[in-house]
């Protein structure tokens, strides 16, 4: 007895699952982020204190981290919309292509 799952039920699924691996993604890359961030300003700081050189890392690294967040978290939804309706287009052309 197997249920029958719809074409929308699926792509709300894949969505969602996506969505929690672009999260994830993101999280984990913002951990270390914070983690080796933290240990540059402790290493400048402790052995070079005149100079101040952890700004550039912390700086350079954050606008990834920026971009990265948006990427994942607040564009990925309308990304996966758009590169899932550019899928079934495709699937649909090829399916009436093999039919002649």
């Amino acid at each position: 007895m197997s249920e029958q799952v719809t074409l929308e039920e699926y792509k709300s699924a894949y969505r969602t699952d996506r969505l929690a691996e672009e999260r994830m993604g993101f999280y984990i890359h913002l951990t270390v982020y914070a983690i080796v961030n933290a240990l540059l300003i402790y290493v400048n700081l402790y052995f070079v204190p005149t100079v101040l050189w952890f700004f550039f890392p912390l700086i350079g690294w954050g606008i990834g981290v920026v971009l990265h967040y948006l990427g994942a978290i607040r564009f990925a939804s309308s990304n996966l919309q758009k590169n899932g309706a550019e899928a079934e287009y495709r699937a649909k052309k090829h399916h009436s292509g093999s039919n002649q």
